[in-house]
């Protein structure tokens, strides 16, 4: 049976005994700092794992003290279930409530209650009543209660049945080629060097791979994996894993840096967001303003960044709110992450967001079509297809396999949804490319529209020359050279492409007013079957350049400097002298003069024309087909 594994956070408030709980499930102690030992609280993160047959759950324990919750957001990132412990003796407190909205703010929807020290009371159905009545409008609104005692051991049995059946109902964490993995310890160990240790998700990392560490954006290869103390080749998402990393010093890797692979280590200082703040603050909360320096919490990391509200001078509890982080130092995080404001002097969580796009724009930010988009990402937070069409409606044409890559959506899902907006023709495929429909078709029709004009401006013209159509194509998709792309798309639309001209298939040069008489005058004459000389058609400038244009339009053929034949004639005669040539094998110039019932004048620069374009080769007094 495959190991199903699981990523498990405590959280509650200090003293509630959720390391103690740790230990007793696991037999493991979560507190390793000697000032935790000292102290008898935990201040940083404690690691542990629980085996619960056929189950790997990974536990995070965080801890309850006020003064450390940045350390507590830090464990809770990338969990797929919280083990919200309150102590039977105290209830419910104001760090139990804090984390509480801390987990709903990072989408943390699964979770049990541990009842604590439940030894410590005569009954616990008060409480417990108490409890469910503090979870009312929260996720965690029908989550199991469980009341146990570390002491005792009475419940610990009945809460791994809970756990092992939560680990069930999480759906498997699947390889979607994006691995990344968020720092939460660094260590050196001797004679193996840095190691770092996270929640990897998204995808697998192997062995030897090459990754990148960012901060501080420098690359590096897999010396190591292990998870849960056990060497690994390939560490899957969703376990506890540790990474050896060659050549980075111990200082050079801080908590909060991402590893990833190097096509998904985008950085980015300004992000479009949408915030949210818990209808359960009090009153007297602190205020989230407009232009207020915050402190924003992303997977295990923090860095201070300036918050601008798209409208609004202030958030209310209980609103939601466009805004844009201006970080003071680029982050890499990805479009759908989950981020933490807490205010500058980290004493009070102000806000969850929803990361809409990590490209944000200072001058743009409330400009009409960014507010549009940003409001369709909100209205629809998990819906790939939308977000695949407000990119595509922003950029004009995306790479297909760079679509909202990286992202926290799945490339199946991406897959999925590039398919039905095709289907819905919302979108288009030229080659590699993703377009909006929109966007291109405008293009197209310009650009057909522009053709068009030319037609009428300049009707001696074989057509509009493709150095003229190129800066459209600029234009409307900037930055991405899909010139070939469109032109091919125009010619399978009715315009044809003839050397360095587009022009409609219907499009026929016609002479302009003052050359008509001298071609009109050429067409005649070429079509005697002895024509004159070439030279009898440009004694004057206005003959010259009826003949180059009949030339340059395909109805005559310029045959030697002292020869031009009508169209017609040209290709009568060539054909002719091929069917003599595959009949006999070869013939003399008179024999084919023969064949093709012309002059001596007109078959031997013919003959000399089709040698020169590769048709017949003359060999002595005879010519072969080449």
């Amino acid at each position: 049976m495959t190991q199903r594994h699981a990523i498990l956070a405590t959280a509650g408030h200090i003293d509630h005994g959720k390391s103690s709980l740790v230990k007793a499930l696991s037999g493991i102690d979560p507190d390793r700092l000697p000032e935790e030992k000292a102290r008898g609280m935990t201040i940083d993160l404690g690691f542990a794992h629980l085996e619960l047959s056929g189950r790997n759950l990974g536990i995070v324990d965080v801890p309850g003290h006020q003064d450390f919750v940045k350390n507590m957001v830090a464990g809770v990132g990338a969990v797929d279930l919280a083990l919200l412990v309150v102590a039977a003796d105290d209830g419910w407190m104001p760090q139990t409530e804090e984390h509480l909205q801390i987990l709903s703010y990072l989408g943390v929807t699964r979770g049990v209650v541990a009842l604590t020290k439940a030894d410590l009371v005569r009954d616990t159905t008060v409480r417990v009543e108490e409890i469910r009545d503090q979870l009312r409008n929260s996720p965690f609104a029908g989550a199991d209660i469980i009341p146990l005692s570390t002491h005792t051991g009475t419940g610990l049995d009945d809460l791994k049945t809970a756990l092992s059946t939560f680990v069930d109902q999480i759906p498997p964490h699947e390889d979607q080629n994006q691995p990344r993995l968020a720092v939460d310890r660094i260590f050196t160990v001797q004679g193996i060097g840095t190691v770092v240790t996270g929640t990897l998700t998204g995808g697998t990392l192997q062995k030897g791979q090459i990754v990148v560490a960012h901060p501080p954006g420098r690359e590096t290869r897999i010396r190591g994996l292990q998870s849960h103390n056990r060497e690994q080749e390939v560490a899957q998402p969703g376990t506890r894993t540790a990474i050896n990393l060659a050549g980075l010093s111990r200082d050079a890797v801080p908590r909060g840096a991402t590893i990833t692979l190097a096509e998904l280590a985008q950085t980015t200082a300004i992000l479009d967001v949408c915030l949210e703040r818990s209808p359960r603050l009090p009153a007297e909360a602190t205020p989230l303003r407009n232009n207020t320096r915050v402190r924003v919490h992303h997977g295990t990391g923090h860095g201070p960044a300036r918050l601008v509200l798209a409208v609004g001078k202030v958030i209310e509890s209980g609103q939601n709110r466009l805004a844009q982080l201006r970080l003071e130092r680029p982050i890499c995080i990805w479009p759908g992450d989950r981020i933490i404001i807490r205010n500058w002097q980290e004493t009070a969580t102000l806000a969850g967001g929803l990361v809409l796009d990590v490209n944000g724009d200072r001058k743009k930010m409330r400009a009409p079509a960014r507010m549009q988009l940003l409001e369709a990402r909100i209205a629809a937070p998990k819906h790939s297809e939308t977000w695949i069409e407000t990119q595509l409606t922003r950029d004009g044409i995306v790479k297909r396999d760079t679509l909202l890559r990286p992202s926290s959506f799945s490339p199946a899902e991406i897959d999925k949804a590039v398919t039905r907006l095709l289907v819905s023709r919302k979108a288009l495929q030229a080659g590699d490319w993703i377009a909006d429909m929109g966007r291109w078709q405008s293009t197209i029709a310009a650009m057909s529209q522009r053709v068009d004009a030319e037609h009428v401006r300049r009707p001696e013209l074989p057509g509009l020359s493709l150095e003229q159509l190129h800066p459209m194509t600029e234009q409307a998709f900037p930055g991405n050279d899909l010139f070939h792309e469109l032109i091919a798309d125009l010619c399978r639309n009715g315009f044809n492409r003839r050397q360095n001209h587009i022009a409609r298939t219907s499009h026929k040069p016609a002479l302009p007013p003052h050359l008509r008489d001298a071609g009109e005058k050429i067409r005649q004459a070429l079509q005697m079957p002895d024509p004159p000389a070439r030279k009898y058609f440009t004694e004057n400038l206005t003959g010259r350049q009826a003949l180059q244009f009949l030339i340059d339009a395909g109805e005559v053929v310029e045959v030697s400097p002292e020869l031009v034949l009508g169209a017609a004639l040209f290709y009568r005669s060539r054909l002719l002298v091929k069917q003599h040539l595959r009949k006999h094998g070869q013939a003399t110039a008179s024999e084919l003069r023969m064949a093709t019932d012309t002059t001596r004048r007109i078959v031997i620069p013919l003959l000399e024309k089709m040698d020169r374009d590769g048709i017949t080769v003359r060999r002595g007094n005879v010519r072969v087909l080449r």
